[in-house]
């Protein structure tokens, strides 16, 4: 092989390399960051409900592909413009332009990660985020018939499942009683029940699956839901029983028909828009969800083809500029994203042109951007973006030095 088959391999595997060593970090630094709160919550689970660590760890994966829609490009984005930053503010991109590697002979690793990274996000929405969300449901089901435990919070409306809601106006942790218990029961569909109690306390049965209320001193009324007969008994002592396997079949029939349409696949969101369409009901939020989930993924196209010619550019901030330009351009991405899908959800503008705006205008910047860069043409707003960063790191570094 001769030297000058090698040379563009050579640079193409350098470039590959600086831009996968950031983007990966940045993976690693937006992932952990867009968890956090969610790994409070399910930490607390495990300290304070006493669920076990496994389903604990799978609750936590099934949340992933949800958030990595967005990481993952944003990684990309992060990772070209640190990398071509870092490389023009050491004059290595000056270098292999004098030898004659222009803007569109540094495009090719840039574009070969652009492509994986979307056929990577659209791996994410079309399989990974409906299989995470039906996963982080059913696991919770699971979880609830194993732990047979009924979590019943002091004057609070609890509804631990749908057609069944439990008010406790005290509840006794030491003693473990119910004071002040009313319970709202329309899991009879012929006849509605509101039960009263005096006190109580909540047994389990974690092997027959099913939970047990044992009330004192109080009453049952009930009504027909189709008459006017209304019946009240009291009592002294009652078991009101909850059999979870019923009610978790229940829960998740209604989990399907509750389901959001962006945890939906392709083929659930088509059936659901079909099945609306034939009843004559509004099919515009399903149809924005539809085109959004064929337009995100090419949000990682948009971001190589926009961060490839912004990264080459030389600024007085040197290094720091990828980080600044990648927080504004995903924002401003993020912003329109949300502003398209409003709009859309609302009939101001068509459910195509909600979910595909975003990528035509950034589409229309990137285009833009590369031909201006590849002529050697100076883009004047970014070095007004450039003087403004520094600025303000001017500012700050007085500021500091006042105090």
């Amino acid at each position: 092989m001769s030297r000058e088959t090698r040379r563009p391999k050579i640079i193409d595997l350098y470039i590959l390399k600086e831009i996968m060593v950031p983007t990966g970090i940045g993976m690693g630094i937006f992932t952990f960051i867009f968890l956090v709160s969610k790994l409070f919550r399910i930490t607390e689970m495990v300290v304070e409900k006493g669920i076990p660590v496994l389903y604990a760890i799978k609750l936590f994966l099934c949340l992933i592909p949800a958030f990595l829609v967005f990481v993952a490009p944003m990684s990309l984005l992060l990772g070209i413009l640190t990398a071509l930053a870092r490389l023009s503010a050491d004059n290595e991109i000056i270098a292999l332009k004098t030898s004659g590697v222009g803007l569109y002979r540094l495009s090719p690793p840039v574009i070969f990660l652009s492509v994986i990274t979307f056929l990577f996000t659209t791996f994410l929405v079309f399989y990974a985020v409906p299989w995470g969300s039906q996963n982080f449901r059913e696991t919770l089901f699971q979880l609830a018939g194993t732990q047979g435990k009924l979590d019943v919070k002091e004057r609070i409306f609890n509804a631990p499942f749908g057609d069944l809601v439990i008010y406790v106006n005290k509840v006794s942790q030491r003693e473990k009683m119910l004071e002040g218990i009313m319970i709202y029961d329309e899991r009879d569909p012929q006849i509605n029940s509101a039960i009263v109690a005096r006190r109580g306390y909540l047994t389990s049965d974690p092997k027959a699956q099913k939970l047990v209320l044992n009330l004192f001193d109080g009453s049952i009324h009930s009504q027909e839901v189709q008459g006017e007969t209304y019946r009240t008994i009291n009592f002294n002592t009652y078991q009101f029983t909850i059999f979870l396997k019923e009610e978790m079949a229940k829960e998740r029939k209604r989990a399907r028909v509750r389901m959001l349409e962006k945890e939906m696949s392709i083929s659930d969101l088509r059936e659901k828009i079909k099945g609306l369409r034939e009843r004559g009901q509004n099919i515009r939020p399903q149809l924005v969800e539809l085109h959004f989930k064929f337009a995100i993924p090419f949000g990682a196209l948009i971001f190589g083809l926009v961060g490839l010619p912004l990264g080459v550019q030389r600024t007085q901030s040197g290094r720091s500029w990828g980080f600044v330009l990648c927080a504004g351009i995903f924002l401003l991405y993020y912003v329109l994203y949300c502003l398209g899908k409003n709009l859309g959800v609302s009939g101001i503008i068509s459910p195509f042109l909600a979910a595909w705006f975003p990528n035509i205008l950034f589409g229309a910047l990137g285009i833009y951007l590369f031909v201006k860069t590849a002529q050697e043409s100076p883009l004047r707003i970014l070095s007004w973006v450039d003087k403004g960063m520094e600025f303000l790191r001017e500012q700050w570094k007085r500021f500091f030095r006042v105090m």
